[in-house]
């Protein structure tokens, strides 16, 4: 991402790359969305909501054990790592040919969000929504009462509900993944943009760090409505017809800031997760772009 305007990444380098730096945010930052997870699910948040971040991983440890913030760690390495190797492999793809558009066909400065949305589209459709699915479901199996493991999860989600359930959260799903990379991409841009002017193009892994921290504290908050939907309407107890009428009833029951729940654990989560993922990314790519 840090390649000037119109230099092409290695597209092979970036995906491995994008795949180290997944695997490295999943494993360092894994408990921050088991409670986020919670937190949205109209479920079981009550069992947190009322006592705060601390003391709600206290209880989680005490209760399930340290483990238990580990719970659904397969399906998040199987949602994560692929979509950060898919956006890396997309912002390869899609920023050349965005970055000839710019001017002419598309507004100056629109090629990282048009990039984004883009891959987000990508990631939604190809991976994303049925993972994430079965993540929220294991997440929220508090007694690990009914989903154990992944494909087990897979085949009774399908038995119960049919195939077409991994898809439930389709349409917010794409929605965040867009919204959210859009964001993402343009405020990395920016930041690192910064950085390069402050260092004379000499950028550092902490330019990196910081990059990426900041562009994800921006998305943690921008983009929290559809997250929230998307776990409200792939959850089991859901019972909205379709993504309006779940976003209709949160404000209608619970109030507007309920699309917002969540969100500082979000942040907490993908901010650290973002830094850690740019600069992962960068020394990966850096080790890999004349090698492959």
């Amino acid at each position: 991402m840090s390649a000037p305007k119109g230099k092409k990444k290695n597209i092979f380098a970036s995906t491995l790359a994008g795949t180290g730096a997944g695997l490295v945010e999943v494993t360092l930052m894994q408990p921050t969305d088991v409670l986020k997870t919670r937190y949205q699910s109209i479920r079981v948040a009550s069992n947190y909501n009322e006592i705060g971040i601390l003391r709600s991983f206290a209880k989680i440890v005490k209760q399930e054990g340290f483990f238990a913030l580990y719970r659904g760690t397969l399906p998040v390495m199987c949602i994560v790592t692929p979509r950060v190797s898919l956006q890396y492999t997309g912002l390869a793809m899609f920023k050349p040919i965005f970055d000839k558009m710019e001017g002419k066909f598309i507004p100056s400065g629109s090629a990282s969000a048009f990039t984004g949305v883009c891959t987000g589209i990508m990631q939604a459709v190809t991976l994303v929504t049925p993972l994430e699915l079965i993540k929220i479901r294991q997440q929220t199996d508090i007694n690990r009462f009914k989903y154990h493991g992944m494909f087990s999860t897979i085949a009774l989600i399908v038995r119960e509900e049919g195939i077409t359930a991994l898809y439930k959260g389709l349409v917010p799903t794409i929605f965040r993944q867009s919204w959210g990379l859009a964001v993402k991409f343009t405020g990395f841009a920016l930041f690192s943009d910064l950085f390069r002017i402050q260092s004379n193009n000499n950028l550092k892994p902490h330019h990196y760090v910081a990059s990426g921290f900041m562009s994800n504290v921006l998305v943690g908050i921008l983009n929290s409505p559809p997250d929230v939907v998307k776990t409200r309407m792939q959850d089991q107890s859901a019972s909205y017809k379709n993504s309006w009428e779940c976003i209709k009833t949160m404000i209608r029951y619970e109030g507007p800031l309920s699309l917002f729940r969540g969100s500082l654990l979000r942040i907490i989560r993908i901010a650290p997760g973002g830094g850690i993922q740019f600069a992962t990314f960068e020394y990966l790519y850096r080790l890999l772009e004349d090698k492959v």
